[in-house]
């Protein structure tokens, strides 16, 4: 990827092109974003804009009527229409074209970028769930690979770019599954040319994205923005979503009232009204450490995309007997990932063992005698192939206890606690079980590793079932970055990284492998987690896991609801009949004035065994409907009752009450495979063609002469000892000029104020530099060194620190072979200032005892020497 490869857009709302032209200074595509600007702000904005910068870009909606008249005469190089499909559309797109402008839309559902491509677009951009403002269902990981898919099997070429998620890691990613480019927006927030304030940049600093929230998708249209309960348009438009939802007005009247009410609330801060920005918010303070400026963070994403790929590559850290594998026992370094009600049959741990992977056991809520049972079976069935038990961290005491005691007394091999803490999983590795935590957010992972954990799971809300609030792209990226900087130079051979959420096929482990090369550079187990995709294997039927009813509505599915019920807990699932019975009951309890507690209540009552209607095709229920013959593939469960109080569910019955928890990738899947066909797959090919790269040590052609460019400058002055101290003094009309200071010389010996008086000087006055703060260490100088050493040459050492510190180089690494620093120096040693400083220095003499010749004989003597 090069820098033109980059999109970087301005801050929504914002008008100000400072990023746009430092982009495309930095060889990028600089763009300014009016989806959400007025004329008044966009026509000085676009002026600034075309003054400062080339090959510029311009954002803006498919509606926005007013300012399309503003390109012709700016003439931007590239336009994004972003914004809903719009009976313009296509006019637009022909108009620009046409006016030679390279049109790309943004596309939050490949439905939306595959009619763009039927209008003629230049490329496509992919804008991910995780992304500030106007979203989709999809992630970008998903939506991805969804497009990749379409593109594929109907011949499209159409060059893409992914917006959402992006940090210098997930950039990679992209790459291997064939995008084009990435958007940096929120990113780039935290550079030398941002235009936030102080205050708004010293809230994202602190920010891991979790302080997002998408509103309005009920209304047909959801945009992700800044949520904390600091920021009242937040909660004005939060309350606008409410109201609209209950309104008795036609859905056209609701989703336009509802546009209107997100365009009036949109600011750059905060502070000032309703904030547009993503998860990948958590990289911004990352990034511009490295980066420091927009240019910095290009580059930096560049060269960490092209260095990965090919470690990626060389490592193949993800190939079968991996690093990881080897560790497991197993095969390939995959996890079969602990599904409720669904992995929890011996029969199908041991069809994912017996196909190379570890398989878990999903103990969930079950009660001694049933756990007890269910490892004892699984033990004796497996022997000696590897497998494990998966727990939950937040399950009652009394359950807790009661599995815990049935784990000591099988030791399973290995186990998963989700929702669990450190000393958790110190109990159980005190027993000889590796255990695994899922860890949700950057700042958890941060305190987990000072306690000594060193096995995580990532698993991104793409997964099915109970989600995390950050998609895997934006969860992945701040994980790596946090292990990266807490690894440092230190072996890491014990940690073990798990990545899960949407992975299923050669491609998404490929992006994996690309993301993850760093880990795994550093001597980092790394392996991946399914979950989803073994639900389209024979052997999940054929083992009980599922009942072929279950199957079937998984291939059958192409999308994904979540059911919520409350903030932070949601669950995804088909959307079968019982998602709108919940949906219509959660209406109904707020309705009915129910706090959120209540109904969050009232509704976990009522998912209960849904999962196991859907999955096992059984219910405790004595109705007539759930008495009927039961399902074939349904495990083994054959009569009326199996002696637990369970009674077998008709297939119909099944789809109409039960509650399908599925992943977002089952929308790829269309057949049944094997499990071995499953890893086999994951593991295939590891970077695909698409991410070929130049060849460890290629011949290149000697580079071409290039431009000079200055970028970064530092000076010493008269009362100023840095760059920005000079341009203060310059802005402040500053005089430097003083009388001669007492620590540089006594002036009283020398002035005479008669210009006609012999060796005296008509001026006491002149301007002297400050005293420069100097830190030999830093350097690698002694301070016993210093006075020896010709002050000038100091100086030069923390003027050039500084000019590279202005640069923004001296934290990131950047091509020193064609780099120069330039001095320049005012004065010097020419002969005729040695003579008048040799004569000057005469008086001095006298007062010197013991001097042999007097100062006057001297000076007669050097009167031969001037002119």
């Amino acid at each position: 990827m090069e820098p033109r490869d980059l999109i970087v857009l301005t801050p929504a709302g914002a008008a100000e092109p400072s990023l746009a032209i430092a982009a495309c200074r930095a060889g990028a595509v600089g763009v300014l974003d009016l989806e959400f600007c007025s004329r008044s702000l966009a026509l000085p904005a676009l002026t600034r804009l075309a003054r400062f910068a080339s090959g510029f870009g311009v954002q803006l909606r498919t509606d926005s009527v007013d300012l399309f008249d503003l390109l012709s005469q700016f003439k931007p190089a590239c336009v994004i229409l972003a914004g809903a499909d719009h009976p313009t559309l296509a006019g637009r797109v022909r108009d620009l074209k046409t006016a030679g402008a390279t049109v790309l839309r943004e596309a939050l559902s490949v439905a939306e970028a595959k009619y763009a491509v039927e209008l003629g677009v230049t490329g496509v951009i992919l804008k991910g769930h995780e992304a500030g403002g106007r979203v989709g269902a999809d992630t970008s990981f998903v939506l991805l690979q969804k497009w990749r898919r379409f593109a594929d099997e109907n011949g499209v070429t159409v060059p893409f770019w992914v917006r959402g998620g992006i940090g210098a890691n997930t950039a990679a990613a992209c790459v291997v599954g064939g995008a084009r480019g990435v958007v940096l927006d929120s990113q780039v927030l935290l550079t030398r040319e941002t235009p936030l304030r102080d205050a708004a940049r010293k809230r994202i600093a602190g920010l891991d994205g979790s302080e997002t929230l998408v509103l309005g998708m009920r209304l047909g249209e959801g945009y992700r923005i800044y949520a904390r309960p600091d920021c009242v348009g937040a909660q004005e438009l939060a309350k606008e979503d409410e109201r609209l939802q209950h309104a008795a007005l036609p859905p056209e009247e609701k989703l336009t009232a509802w546009r209107e009410a997100v365009r009036a609330r949109v600011a750059v801060d905060p502070s000032a009204g309703v904030w547009l920005v993503g998860q990948d918010i958590v990289n911004a303070a990352p990034l511009a450490a490295k980066g420091i400026t927009v240019a910095g963070v290009v580059q930096a994403i560049c060269e960490r995309s092209a260095k990965q790929l090919d470690s990626a590559k060389r490592l193949k850290h993800l190939a079968p007997d991996s690093p990881l594998a080897k560790s497991h026992g197993t095969k390939y370094p995959i996890l079969q990932g602990p599904m409720t009600r669904v992995s929890d049959t011996a029969a199908f741990a041991d069809s994912v063992a017996a196909g190379g992977a570890l398989p878990f056991l999903a103990l969930a809520l079950l009660r001694k005698a049933e756990t007890e049972k269910l490892l004892a079976e699984t033990k004796a069935k497996l022997g000696k192939k590897p497998w494990g038990v998966g727990i939950l961290g937040f399950v009652p005491n009394e359950i807790r206890s009661e599995q815990l005691e049935a784990i000591r007394t099988h030791k399973p091999p290995f186990a998963i606690i989700a929702g669990g803490r450190p000393d958790q999983a110190k109990e159980l590795e005190a027993q000889g079980i590796p255990t695994y935590l899922h860890v949700p957010s950057p700042g958890l992972l941060k305190m987990f590793l000072k306690d000594g954990s060193r096995r995580f799971i990532f698993e991104g809300q793409e997964c099915g079932g109970h989600i995390g609030p950050r998609a895997s792209f934006a969860l992945w990226e701040a994980m790596v970055e946090v292990l990266v900087e807490n690894i440092g130079a230190k072996p890491a051979d014990d940690l073990h990284v798990v990545f899960a959420g949407g992975i299923h096929d050669a491609l998404s482990a490929n992006m994996v492998a690309a993301l993850s090369a760093p880990l795994a550079e550093k001597g980092v187990k790394v392996g991946v987690l399914l979950g989803t995709a073994y639900l389209f294997t024979k052997e999940a039927v054929a083992g009980g896991a599922i009942t072929e009813r279950f199957q079937q509505e998984a291939l059958a599915c192409g999308d994904t609801v979540l059911l919520e019920t409350g903030p932070g807990h949601a669950i995804r699932c088909i959307p079968t009949p019982y998602a709108d019975v919940f949906e219509s009951e959660k209406r109904k309890l707020r309705a009915e004035g129910k706090s959120p507690l209540e109904v969050g209540i009232a509704l976990e009552r009522m998912n209960l065994g849904r999962l196991r209607v859907a999955s096992k095709g059984v219910d405790r229920s004595s109705a007539s409907s759930s008495v009927s013959r039961a399902p074939k593939g349904s495990g083994n469960v054959n009569g009326a009752s199996n002696g637990d109080g369970l009674h077998p569910v008709g297939a119909d019955d099944q789809f109409a009450r039960g509650m399908y928890m599925i992943g977002q990738v089952a929308a790829l899947w269309d057949k049944v495979v094997t499990v071995a066909e499953l890893h086999a797959n994951v593991t295939d090919s590891i970077i695909l063609p698409e991410a070929e790269t130049n060849p460890q040590n290629p011949e290149l052609p000697a580079p071409p002469p290039c431009d000079v460019a200055v970028i970064g400058l530092s000076c010493f002055y008269p009362g100023s000892t840095s760059l920005w101290g000079y341009w203060e003094n310059i802005l402040a009309k500053t005089n430097a000029v003083v009388e001669i200071p007492p620590t540089h010389w006594d002036w009283r010996p020398y002035y005479d104020p008669d210009p006609r008086a012999k060796d005296k000087m008509v001026s006491k006055w002149g301007g002297f530099m400050s005293d420069v703060t100097f830190d030999p260490l830093k350097y690698g100088i002694t301070p016993k060194s210093l006075p020896n050493i010709e002050p000038l040459q100091l100086l030069l050492l923390e003027a050039v620190n500084q000019a590279i510190g202005d640069a923004g180089y001296l934290e990131r690494p950047f091509a020193r072979e064609r780099t120069c620093a330039i001095l320049g120096v005012g004065g010097g040693g020419m002969p005729l200032s040695i003579s008048y400083g040799f004569r000057a220095c005469m008086p001095l003499l006298d007062s010197i005892p013991g001097m042999p010749i007097k100062a006057q004989s001297i000076v007669d003597l050097g009167e031969g020497m001037l002119p």
